[in-house]
Parts: structure tokens; sequence; C-alpha cells
């Protein structure tokens, strides 16, 4: 009698209802391969999937969670610990424009085709047009200019400084591997170390912090909007 079983099949949609309706919001699962008697428990390429999740920071598009592998271990409380995970999060513009009018800064950020596009503008005139990539410095999120002009003109000296934005930072475990641009839209690309969770009430509020650690509030412990003074360094 064979040890395991190994299957190619996707998650059925009665996989998917019932971790939606423990975690009280839609949810997508699937994965590559997946093994285990008398039931799956280890799933290889696994992917969770979170559309329009709204935080106090943002409203997200999608929220993606990966692993390279996945180990689910029954019990009262059962456990899950996730091998090379990755995490993806997609903004929008209409999201990035009430993000914007929250906090009242002095700029216009587009999505463009690949990169985000600062416009400021004085009596509705425009004055300055500068394209960045979001980086983040010691935790905290950035905004890193490539190219700048000033009333038409190439500025080359604008291109040397850079902008704090108004997140929380990340993690210390945590970095930004990658951004994905396109127009109306980009993806952050997060890689966590591995890590282990009990499946019980709060996971994914434990879950957030392994990515961000301020989960109270969107303002606190940030620096202010309107001062020129970065945050200060994590450690």
């Amino acid at each position: 009698m064979p040890e395991s079983f190994v299957t190619d099949a996707p998650a059925p949609s009665l996989i998917d209802q019932l971790v939606s309706s423990y975690l009280e919001r839609p949810v997508e699962l699937t994965w590559a391969r997946a093994s285990g008697l008398p039931f799956p428990d280890q799933f290889d390429e696994a992917r969770m999937t979170f559309r329009g999740f709204a935080t106090a920071w943002l409203d997200l598009d999608d929220v993606v969670w990966r692993a390279e592998h996945v180990r689910f271990t029954p019990g009262l409380p059962a456990r899950i610990a996730l091998g090379k995970p990755r995490l993806e999060i997609t903004v929008g513009q209409k999201a990035v424009d009430r993000w914007l009018a929250r906090f009242e800064l002095p700029f216009r950020l587009e999505l463009g085709e690949d990169a985000l596009v600062v416009h400021t503008e004085v009596a509705g005139l425009p004055l300055a047009r500068l394209e960045a990539r979001l980086g983040v410095d010691n935790g905290w999120f950035i905004l890193k200019p490539q190219r700048a002009s000033f009333l038409g003109v190439p500025n080359y000296i604008a291109t040397l400084f850079r902008t704090y934005l108004p997140l929380p930072p990340l993690a210390g475990n945590t970095r930004l591997e990658s951004v994905r641009h396109r127009r109306g839209q980009f993806t952050l690309c997060f890689a966590l170390e591995d890590f282990e969770e009990t499946i019980t009430p709060g996971l994914l509020t434990r879950l957030t912090t392994r990515l961000v650690p301020v989960v109270e509030s969107p303002l606190k412990g940030l620096f202010k909007t309107e001062s020129t003074t970065p945050p200060p360094p994590r450690g």
C-alpha cells in the first residue's frame, strides 16, 4: 500500500469555499502538486489569491501569497509551514488617487508603462514632471527619480533627490525583489523568510506583520508628511 499519493489537480472550489469561510474573505487556492495520505498535506508551487483587499493604507487590487513548498500539519490548532514564500501586491490608479487625497501630498502620481510619473502643479498649471521608481531604503518606501523636467526643461539635479512615502516600513526579514509596471497598475514583489504559523483566528493579521510590523494605524509611528526630514533608520 503506498505511503502517499501525488496529484497535479488544482484545488477544488470546495476548498476555496472552506478557506474563504474561515478567513471571512474570498480566496482562490491553486497548487502544482500535492501529496500525502489519507489527505494531501504537502503542496508544491502553492498560490493563495485575495481579490480586492482593503488595508488601512491602500486598497489593493490583488494580494497573492506564493510558496515553493507548503506543509500542513493537522491538530488543535493545525499548523502551516511555508518554504521560500513570496508576496505580490498589486495596486491600481484609483487606489493611489484616494491615498494621495488622504495625505494631501503636493503632487499627483500617475502609474505609467515602466515607471511612476510624479506631476506637480501650481494653480492648475503644470510645474514639474518626474519619472521615478519605487524602492526601499532601510525598510522605508522611497521614490527614486530617473528623469525630471521643470517647466518642460530637463532638470538633472532633481534626479539626485529621493522622496520618502507615508507608508509603514517593511519588517526586517522582508525585502522588495522587484516592481512590475503597467499603465494604471503596478505590482510589488516581496521575498520573506521561511515561516510556520498556527491556523487560528488572527492569522491574516499575523501574516501582515511579517510584511509590515505596523498594523494599528496608517499614521502611527510614521513621519509627518509636511516634514522634509526622512524617518529614522531601523535597528
